[in-house]
């Protein structure tokens, strides 16, 4: 029995990198762009939408029934659930085997697929997970990521990382943090990525990621049938060069700093967290000088009140640095803000520009057992450059709140209902903001 695991294991290895090589794009035809939109209601201020809290609150179970195109349920498959939710019960360790996925994102709609995770591949404690789904909007997600057991005493591990997505519904706003909803249009991007990296553990709470990767963007038109769709109408409408709207190679080198000192990882109340990461990027390109290196710093602190309640609080700032030779970027590589990871009441990509910094502060307080609630609130805002164009004005927020199931080790489980100025958003997900 073991070694027809170990045999089916190494099979799904194979034909995963297959697939991951022969990933095609399917062609469609041309949308109708020429659909007005309603315009979007005028932004109120920060003291205003204080008053509007209790009526936020209040509302939310309705709107989540009668707004479902902004829930967003991220990542979620019946086996990951279920060895999560017995994790409550003790240290259960997650089996091998095939598990459904479900989900569902504002563009991409209903998500379905298929996701296989085995360990002892080759060896013993190796890890394997393949990952694949597709989207009623044709959405594609494919994704196989492979983890050698650690070596050289328990101290270095390798991961290798393969990912093929397209999204063929995804939003552009225009850059700067001035860009307006009104002006949304849709393109469709292709990205294709390899990656091995080096982790090692240098401290018992300090970690350090070394890695090298190959990424290859392909963007076409979009096909949101109620969107400006085709390439040359975006460029015309936000005035942007053939460089910002090409297609591109880059093979890149990094590394990431982890210091991760806080008392425990599913419910932290103390102590805090330092992640820092420079990346280098390159065009693989013949005749091509595309080059710019990406820094981020993000900070985190957590400190305990009373009776396992703890105020969590988060300091991220993100810069590119573009080389002698670029001018400009891509658009659709632009740091962004907007989802799960920043501002969490925005859509995904919802303000991109060079530069990015943000502010996030959350009240954590626990209902039952494992259960914590907690509140909220976002501050970003995009730059041109952190180091030229900051400013403390103009600034974009979300609040909400939401529930989280943890265990000593790691978040199992959150739900929260964001709003900001523009909409009010829904996320399910087995990831922490921070």
């Amino acid at each position: 029995m073991l070694k027809s695991i170990k045999l089916l294991s190494q099979l799904m290895l194979v034909l995963a990198l297959l697939l991951l090589f022969s990933a095609n794009v399917f062609a469609s035809q041309p949308p109708d762009t020429t659909k007005e939109r309603e315009p979007y209601p005028e932004k109120k201020g920060f003291g205003q939408a204080l008053w509007t809290i209790p009526q936020f609150v209040i509302n939310v179970p309705l709107d989540i029934f009668t707004g479902f195109s902004q829930v967003v349920i991220d990542d979620l498959y019946a086996g990951h659930l279920a060895a999560q939710i017995a994790a409550l019960a003790g240290n259960i360790d997650r089996v091998w085997g095939f598990y459904p996925i479900i989900g569902a994102g504002g563009n991409s709609g209903a998500e379905f697929g298929l996701a296989f995770t085995s360990k002892d591949v080759f060896t013993v404690e190796e890890r394997l997970k393949i990952k694949f789904s597709l989207s009623v909007n044709d959405y594609q997600s494919f994704k196989i990521r492979y983890k050698t057991p650690k070596f050289m005493g328990e101290k270095l591990s390798i991961t290798l990382l393969g990912q093929y997505t397209q999204r063929p519904w995804e939003s552009y706003f225009g850059s700067g943090h001035l860009s307006s909803r009104d002006r949304e249009t849709n393109y469709n991007p292709e990205h294709s990525h390899l990656s091995s990296s080096v982790l090692w553990q240098a401290r018992s709470n300090i970690v350090i990621d070394l890695r090298v990767g190959y990424d290859a963007y392909n963007i076409s038109d979009g096909e949101d049938p109620n969107l400006v769709g085709d390439i040359d109408s975006i460029r015309q409408i936000y005035k942007l060069s053939l460089s910002e709207t090409r297609n591109t190679r880059l093979a890149s080198f990094g590394g990431t700093i982890d210091h991760d000192w806080r008392n425990d990882k599913g419910q932290p109340t103390a102590g805090g967290r330092e992640i820092i990461s420079v990346v280098y990027y390159a065009s693989t390109e013949d005749n091509d000088n595309f080059k710019y290196t990406s820094i981020t710093v993000d900070v985190r602190q957590y400190f305990h009140i009373f009776k396992k309640r703890a105020l969590a609080v988060r300091v991220m700032a993100l810069s590119t640095d573009l080389g002698d030779k670029t001018q400009v970027m891509p658009f659709y590589l632009l740091p962004s803000l907007g989802g799960a990871e920043t501002l969490r009441g925005y859509t995904r990509l919802r303000f991109v520009d060079n530069d990015l910094a943000l502010i996030s502060a959350e009240y954590r307080y626990p209902i039952w057992k494992k259960i914590d609630a907690f509140v909220f609130l976002d501050e970003a805002r995009v730059f041109i450059s952190l180091t030229d164009h900051f400013k403390w004005h103009d600034w974009k927020y979300s609040y909400g709140g939401g529930l989280r199931v943890w265990e000593i080790d790691n978040l199992i489980l959150s739900f929260y209902a964001a709003k900001s100025e523009e909409e009010t958003r829904f996320r399910i997900q087995f990831s922490d903001s921070f």
